[in-house]
């Protein structure tokens, strides 16, 4: 399969160790190998201006901002970026407001490895 564009290097930002090595460890039996991580938004915004990743799977609740708040963010400096909110609190509400703002994708907590394989397919057909 040929992709759109490529859609390494991705960044995994969490605050929970588990969730990181869980989504890492499905990614990289999807077959991908840049995958980087953060526990915040104040360690990953060094990494995406280093980086520059084509995707970024985003935690809703972090300790040092409101994921919607580092979504909106994203979008604006970096658009080249897909952004996939991950989120234990998955009500209507809460993924639509994600769409509205701009996030590729959601994955509600806890995810699983077909879960985000269909994310990562969906991903491979945007321009």
């Amino acid at each position: 399969m040929e992709f759109v564009r490529p859609l390494e290097p991705i960044l995994i930002i969490d605050d929970v160790k588990e969730i990181r090595d869980y989504l890492n460890q499905i990614l990289t039996e999807l077959g991908y190998e840049d995958i980087l991580e953060s526990v915040d938004f104040s360690s990953a915004k060094p990494v995406i201006d280093e980086k520059s990743p084509n995707v970024i799977f985003l935690d809703v609740d972090l300790p040092d901002s409101d994921g919607t708040d580092i979504l909106e963010f994203i979008n604006l400096t970096y658009p080249q970026a897909h952004v996939v909110m991950c989120s234990g609190h998955n009500s209507f509400e809460n993924v639509q407001n994600t769409w509205e703002l701009g996030a590729k994708g959601f994955i509600a907590k806890p995810f699983n490895a077909k879960k985000v394989d269909t994310v990562m397919k969906r991903l491979e057909l945007i321009d």
